[in-house]
């Protein structure tokens, strides 16, 4: 059955192995679902990890690592681009989390900035 003010049809199990389809239209939708496709975005900013001669290179890329969710591949390369032009990008995030990546890496002698994008 198709009826055309419906945005999808839904199949519904019925006992006896019958199988219905109903139109399910979008207004149907809870409100809160609705609220949710509207939300404003946040701003993005930029982490950006600057170059510190003076510390181990592996330290960095573990430290890479267990902060962020990079990859022992990835995180090397983050590493030596940082060593190798003073700075690499990190991630992009909205602005409390960027200032928390930030902390988080000052705490454990690495120099990061926070940019907007």
């Amino acid at each position: 059955m198709w009826l055309p003010h419906a945005n999808r049809l839904v199949r519904i199990r019925l006992a006896g192995g019958i199988t219905m389809s109903i139109p399910f239209p979008e207004s149907s939708l809870p409100e809160y679902r609705k609220e949710l496709r509207q939300r404003p975005t946040l701003p993005p900013f930029k982490v950006v990890l600057l170059n510190n001669a003076s510390l181990d290179l592996m330290f960095v890329v573990r430290t890479i690592m267990e902060l962020t969710r990079l990859c022992r591949a990835e995180a090397t390369h983050k590493m030596w681009e940082a060593h190798h032009s003073g700075r690499s990008l990190l991630l992009i995030t909205h602005r409390e989390r960027a200032e928390l990546f930030a902390c988080q890496f000052g705490e454990r002698g690495l120099q990061v900035t926070v940019e907007p994008a």
